[in-house]
């Protein structure tokens, strides 16, 4: 992918990309069609609060930090993980000239320890957490992954097969994988059919089995289509999560060699609709990303067909769920941190320790200042993890031309290089490693879009993005101006300088000031202040409401702020 690009004028970007190495492939999976979707993640029903809400006070000076402690029982997760190869694509036979995540040997006791251990040994030969570790710190102790790794098996056909013209017969070798499973006696099938995801008989209980598969994630020999697919380049299969097409009567495909008295399909067999499916040498990053959508997560970067036209939106490496994934000196190996939005997400649909925090409404906001206090949002604290700052509803017509109230609104959080965000302190690109900022985070939410895609159509609106306390395009004296990845490094808000590209030896982006932004201020975020940025791609057009937002204090290691909120 691109890195940067030529200043010239915003029609001409897309043909002005100047060549780099290609590090992050972007995962534009062409969706598929309406007709075989039935379950989808934006469906899982959503019975609990938003967040949990704080009853933190703010103190005149800012205290240490305190974690909190979740002292429920986890919600289990039961993954089964099914591993297949091909005659043209053994397992374990990358070398290290295909990928940075190099195994000599990809294998089960591998594949058990990097989902359900407590932590997997990287090439470089160094700890880092596994996928349940990484899933156990952003829930705050609230889920909990298990479950069962079974393979190699041979797949019927090489891997071209499946992968050919966009993934068209991906969903066999899934019917395979499950199969083979389901032949395997050390596993109980039925263990992974927990819970009703989709309500299918509408009594608004997820916590019942409903004769399908839960978590069903198949790993693949070789690399996958979105790292530019080794020797089968667009022929291998693209990393992904989806659905298995109904069969013709409208049930989901039917295991053979399966039985649950809570089936209502074929023969009462255990049926599969969701699936995720990874390359060999996938990461914790990649796995963790995918297995987010599998929780019902959404990407929040542009899927849009023509996402590589442009410079990218404003989340970047700030979350999971868009380039975070790939965060680590070893790329996708620290993983950073779920936005808040994610979180908020993840809070309603199973409940849990996802997110605790306050909320304050445009109404009550006035010249006098109201405070909060922030704990770092990488490690549960005793205090906000977020505060939501609800404003006025945009009245906006749907597609049917009738008037809708929407919501948008702030959502402010405390970023560290603590926990999980270590990543943001190591983030590779074609230019060296770089550092992302600290500080007081300020997420805008937009819900009259329904995600992140086409903003080449609309710079500066979009679901969900940060808005940058730097605003202004980073330039060279030559004129370049490098991606989003980069422009929004310096996001935070903050009361004290922090890492920054002047740390980063012979990085190639230099800022002439690196003097922290304290307050942030809405009026700086017009839709005329994006018109003057050469490249807008990161940009947020806020509402003129004057809001001001600002970091009052922190204590002495950066893990609590006290912030205001005023007009």
């Amino acid at each position: 992918m691109n890195k940067f690009i030529k200043t010239l004028s915003i029609a001409a970007i897309s043909t002005v990309l100047l060549p780099t190495s290609m590090v992050y492939a972007t995962n534009t999976q062409v969706p598929k069609t309406e007709e075989e979707i039935k379950f989808d993640n934006t469906d899982k029903i959503k019975v609990n609060e938003p967040v949990l809400k704080s009853s933190s006070t703010v103190a005149n000076k800012v205290p240490a930090f305190k974690k909190r402690i979740y002292r429920e029982q986890p919600m289990k997760e039961n993954v089964l993980v099914v591993m297949m190869d091909f005659s043209n694509s053994p397992a374990s036979t990358l070398t290290k000239a295909d990928t940075e995540n190099y195994r000599k040997v990809y294998d089960k006791s591998y594949y058990e320890q990097l989902f359900f251990g407590d932590s997997i040994t990287g090439p470089d030969q160094k700890q880092y957490d596994s996928i349940k570790k990484y899933y156990q710190n952003v829930s705050g102790n609230s889920l909990e992954l298990q479950g069962q790794v079974t393979g190699w098996y041979r797949a019927k056909h090489p891997l071209n097969y499946y992968g050919h013209n966009e993934d068209e017969k991906v969903t066999e070798l899934i019917m395979e994988a499950a199969t083979h499973a389901a032949q395997d006696k050390s596993i109980d099938m039925s263990k992974y059919d927990q819970y009703d995801y989709y309500d299918l008989d509408q009594d608004g209980n997820m916590k019942e089995p409903d004769g399908i598969i839960d978590k069903f994630v198949v790993v693949f020999s070789g690399i996958g289509e979105s790292e530019g697919g080794g020797k089968f380049l667009q022929n291998s299969i693209w990393e992904h999560v989806s659905e298995v097409a109904l069969s013709k009567n409208g049930n989901p495909k039917s295991i053979p060699g399966t039985y649950s008295k809570h089936s209502k399909f074929y023969k009462n067999r255990l049926g599969i609709a969701e699936y995720g499916i990874l390359a060999e040498d996938s990461t914790v990053g990649t796995f963790s990303h995918e297995f987010g959508h599998m929780l019902g997560l959404i990407d929040e970067y542009d899927t849009a067909p023509n996402a590589n036209s442009h410079a990218g939106e404003p989340v970047r490496f700030w979350s999971l769920m868009s380039y975070g994934a790939d965060a680590g000196i070893i790329p996708g190996m620290e993983p950073v941190g779920l936005s808040p939005f994610a979180k908020s997400d993840l809070q309603q649909i199973y409940g849990g320790n996802w997110i605790l925090g306050s909320e304050v409404n445009y109404k009550n906001i006035s010249s006098k200042k109201r405070y909060y206090l922030l704990d770092q949002a990488s490690i549960k604290g005793v205090n906000n993890d977020v505060v939501k700052v609800n404003l006025p509803p945009i009245r906006k017509k749907d597609k049917n031309g009738k008037v809708k109230n929407y919501n948008h609104y702030y959502l402010l959080e405390w970023r560290s290089h603590n926990g999980v965000d270590k990543g943001l302190s190591h983030i590779k690109d074609p230019f060296g490693i770089n550092q992302y900022g600290k500080g007081l985070l300020i997420w805008y939410v937009n819900e009259t879009y329904p995600d992140n895609a086409n903003l080449s159509k609309h710079f500066g609106k979009s679901l969900v993005g940060v808005v940058d306390a730097s605003p202004s395009n980073i330039t060279t004296p030559d004129g370049l101006i490098p991606m989003s990845d980069t422009q929004v490094f310096d996001a935070p808000f903050n009361t004290k300088s922090y890492g920054q590209f002047n740390k980063a030896k012979n990085y190639f982006f230099k800022k002439k000031s690196t003097k922290p932004v304290t307050l942030f201020t809405d009026k700086r975020y017009s839709l005329s202040a994006r018109e003057r940025m050469q490249v807008p791609d990161s940009s947020r057009i806020l509402p003129q409401l004057g809001i001001k937002i600002k970091v009052e204090d922190q204590n002495t290691d950066g893990t609590v702020a006290k912030i205001s909120i005023f007009k």
